[in-house]
């Protein structure tokens, strides 16, 4: 048996996700995926609700260590938004998708999704003012790149993400147009 590590399991519950769906993601699924048994499972996690609270810490802070990476906040509101658009093509969107899915069916998961969806549309906001220099239209703006991205996962086929390239080409076009607040 192969020894696996929580961030394989994380990955894991990610495929589960992106494949089948919130409703397939369970003990057996994952552990059929990774070619383990249950009691890999419940040595590091104790239980499904552990495993959950984990995955979803997993996943919120992904964005996280990928800006930080990227050295975020570092080389000016243009650098740092063409990065959140890099980081956005690169995002697992049929995951997401499931996940938002996943977050009307329960409690636990649309709180972490908020959360997700609040530290975006903060990080997100603060690069395009940057950019535009007037708050307003900056909120205006990021709500509209998160309803372009929110949409696109949900409608998009798997793996068919062109569409979403040409999309945010299209958004930073629209950004850079309203520099200095025009």
């Amino acid at each position: 048996m192969p020894v696996v590590t929580r961030r394989a399991y994380f990955e894991a519950a990610l495929d589960v996700l992106a494949e089948r769906g919130f409703a397939e993601l369970n003990v057996g699924a994952l552990c059929r995926h990774l070619g383990v048994t249950s009691g890999s499972f419940y040595h590091h996690f104790g239980g499904w609700p552990g495993f959950v609270a984990q995955l979803l810490d997993h996943w919120e802070q992904r964005q996280v260590r990928i800006l930080r990476e990227r050295e975020f906040g570092t080389g000016g509101p243009a650098a740092d938004f063409a990065a959140l658009m890099d980081l956005t093509l690169g995002l697992p969107h049929e995951a997401e998708a499931a996940i938002r899915a996943w977050a009307r069916n329960d409690e636990t998961v649309r709180a972490a999704q908020k959360r997700v969806d609040d530290a975006r549309l903060r990080t997100v906001r603060k690069a395009v003012e940057g950019i535009v220099g007037d708050r307003a239209l900056a909120g205006t703006l990021t709500s509209l790149g998160m309803a372009m991205l929110v949409g696109h996962q949900q409608l998009a086929s798997a793996g068919e993400h062109d569409e979403l390239t040409a999309l945010l080409a299209e958004y930073t076009r629209l950004v850079h147009s309203r520099a200095g607040g025009r």
